[in-house]
């Protein structure tokens, strides 16, 4: 099986409780790396800076930048992420140039799409849709906006995804709300797509086809979130596409997402071990909730 990720590849300066951790991210690595690590093969679609120094890391762990994705005018994408207990601000540092349609070219039986600011078209999205088939949206960048300051806030968007063929959509509260102008299970109805996924807190909703699905996990002291929603969203799409079994796929894309989380290390090192993240899945699949 082979996943593609189209995203900007980023730069993270996390700053936590008195400390600062400076390291890779964005959802090709998050997602890619999960994804990886669960037994696919990843292309990574994406755009870094000829200041990223990254790509060795990259390599060791089976990804691939290619030199394709060199931007030859544009640094890396970079954020500054401030978290101060449960509130989490970024802050955009610099910002690469936009994944153009005329660069895709994927081969994969499945692809992550997760701009983290707004470096995708609606045209790249239409270009992907007809390449493979398997989409999995996660629009974060299409609603994230930027203040004079550099402060990254989340805004209402109206967006057609009629136009595209996607088959999965993940997001959170305040995104859902963006989009939708509604909440909860009604914001995902909204959405109109096959798979919608909302996340919120310790509770994840899915409805799949007309049907509900919750699943909750025990609360956690977290240190930081960066990428949860990412690996979330790789591991999802690889169980996805592997058995077509949509209560499966999000049992272990949570499943993922808690143990990353979970293991309080900041960076990729919280992508957690495949065996792991199998073994909370499947107690998760137990106690699965669906309410219609």
């Amino acid at each position: 099986m082979r996943i593609a990720v189209t995203s900007h590849t980023a730069i993270d300066q996390i700053e936590s409780r008195g400390s600062s951790f400076v390291g890779i991210g964005g959802p090709t690595c998050y997602s890619g790396l999960t994804a990886k690590s669960l037994g696919a093969d990843v292309q990574l679609v994406t755009k870094v800076g000829r200041d990223f120094d990254y790509r060795n890391v990259l390599n060791e762990k089976g990804l691939q930048i290619s030199d394709a994705c060199i931007s030859a005018s544009k640094p890396t994408t970079r954020f500054k992420i401030v978290i101060d207990g449960q509130t989490r601000n970024i802050f955009l540092l610099a910002r690469c140039e936009d994944i153009a349609a005329d660069e895709i070219n994927i081969n994969a039986d499945a692809c992550i799409v997760s701009p983290i600011i707004n470096e995708i078209s609606g045209d790249v999205v239409s270009e992907i849709s007809k390449q493979v088939n398997f989409v999995f949206l996660d629009p974060q960048g299409f609603v994230r906006k930027v203040r004079k300051d550099g402060r990254c806030y989340i805004k209402k968007t109206e967006m057609n995804f009629h136009r595209f063929k996607i088959n999965a959509i993940k997001v959170d509260d305040e995104e859902a709300l963006a989009l939708t102008g509604a909440k909860g299970v009604d914001a995902l109805k909204k959405l109109k797509i096959e798979t919608a996924i909302l996340t919120s807190g310790n509770r994840t909703t899915m409805l799949h086809k007309e049907r509900v699905y919750e699943i909750s996990t025990e609360m956690i002291d977290i240190q930081d979130s960066t990428g949860a929603g990412d690996i979330l969203s790789g591991a999802y799409t690889y169980a996805f596409v592997n058995s077509k079994d949509a209560g499966w796929a999000l049992c272990l894309g949570v499943a993922a997402a808690f143990t990353a989380l979970r293991s309080n290390t900041r960076g990729i090192s919280k992508i957690p071990p495949k065996k792991d993240v199998e073994n909370y899945a499947s107690l998760l699949h137990n106690n699965i909730k669906s309410v219609t």
